[in-house]
């Protein structure tokens, strides 16, 4: 899946905070929720987002803008994602005979502008007036120059031909860009509304790890089946049986896969990458459905902490998360530091008091004094006091058993 933009989240006009994502889109789904829980957002509060790269379609930065919701800019970018070059000049094409009516175009619209391209023509060989003219006259446009003699065709303005022809038509030229060959534009139907029929709403997905399968990964024309097929974790036996004859393999040994998707979004290279076969994923997928929204929160705080590299001590550190204290309301050292004056000092003297502290290093130093790390989720911080260890040291003291 292409992406289209880079964007930065964080919370709206919450100083002492730190909380903050990175999201690339189209995301899919837990990644989108991934970066929600970074946030930890209130009920019904909105976030502030800035696209940071446009990895395609530069033209609409001049259009798009933060008042759109993060479901509909996904929405937009997963269907840019998808179309092909042609498709993207007509899109860039539409956009531009757009915003010469309107300056400002609301995220509904380009949302339609996207899934309309069939709506527009495009000659990809017409770069400018003159191209356009001889395309118009080779190509039977204008009937009373057609079969002319040599000397009379060459004597023709194409370039007033091609700019008549584009002002009559209100087409536009598109420049050629890393993201389409360019050419001509022309919108030839009225746009057809998809915006309202679409059902943006935030849905959990009916899966905690989406695979795509396919026989091999060996580049063997004649042993690849070319066949692929999508799982969901947890399956049945049944299901995945089922998957196993529709890629055409006898034996999951045969079968290769990539994560698209996890409830986990840091385990999804992981999975792609590792050895363990599917019994051991469809174990653990089950597991990992199993955790309730705040145990999963704590895990993902841990696989951040401890640097977790690998699908067996991922494993592990999900049975061991009753050993940690996970405290989700903190993202940066200032709000450590003012939790724990709220605790040991009253309300009026820790109002006295905070803006003559460094507030910054005395919440340094309560994480580093509980042996804490402050995650993009939260503080995690072990019961015993003892530091977070990282995965692979915890593994060489015993298979991570708490100390």
């Amino acid at each position: 899946m292409d992406k289209v933009f880079d964007i930065y989240l964080a919370r709206q006009d919450q100083p002492d905070s730190g909380a903050c994502a990175e999201l690339s889109l189209p995301t899919t789904p837990y990644e989108m929720r991934d970066a929600i829980d970074k946030l930890r957002l209130a009920e019904g509060e909105i976030p502030y987002w800035e696209i940071t790269e446009y990895r395609q379609f530069e033209e609409l930065s001049s259009v798009l803008n933060d008042n759109c919701g993060l479901q509909d800019l996904n929405a937009l970018a997963q269907k840019l994602s998808e179309l092909d070059e042609r498709q993207c000049t007509a899109f860039v094409g539409l956009l531009a005979i757009e915003h010469r009516k309107n300056q400002t175009i609301p995220i509904s619209s380009l949302i339609d502008i996207a899934h309309n391209t069939n709506c527009c023509h495009v000659v990809d060989t017409a770069l400018n007036d003159s191209q356009l003219g001889l395309f118009c006259v080779e190509n039977g446009f204008l009937p009373e120059l057609e079969n002319l003699p040599d000397a009379a065709f060459n004597l023709l303005d194409f370039e007033q031909i091609g700019r008549e022809h584009r002002l009559r038509e209100g087409g536009v030229f598109i420049e050629r860009s890393a993201d389409h060959p360019g050419g001509y534009a022309k919108q030839c139907d009225a746009l057809v509304e998809v915006y309202k029929s679409l059902d943006l709403t935030p849905k959990t997905p009916d899966y905690a790890i989406l695979l795509e399968l396919s026989k091999g990964f060996f580049d063997d024309a004649g042993y690849d089946s070319g066949k692929s097929v999508q799982l969901k974790l947890p399956a049945s036996q049944e299901t995945l049986d089922t998957v196993l004859e529709a890629v055409e393999a006898w034996d999951w040994r045969e079968v290769g896969w990539s994560c698209l998707d996890c409830c986990v979004p840091a385990l999804a290279d992981i999975i792609s990458d590792t050895e363990e076969g599917i019994d051991f994923l469809n174990q653990m997928a089950q597991g990992l459905a199993d955790l309730e929204p705040q145990a999963l929160a704590a895990y993902k705080a841990l696989l951040e902490a401890t640097d977790c590299k690998d699908l067996r001590s991922a494993e592990t550190l999900m049975d061991s998360l009753d050993n940690y204290i996970f405290s989700p309301r903190y993202s940066s050292p200032i709000e450590v530091a003012k939790g724990e004056l709220s605790v040991v000092l009253c309300a009026e003297t820790a109002e006295t008091l905070t803006p003559h502290l460094n507030l910054y290093s005395y919440g340094q130093a309560l994480i580093e004094k509980c042996g804490g790390v402050l995650t993009p989720y939260g503080l995690i911080e072990r019961e015993d006091h003892q530091p977070v260890l990282s995965a692979e040291n915890m593994l060489r003291q015993g298979g991570m058993e708490m100390k």
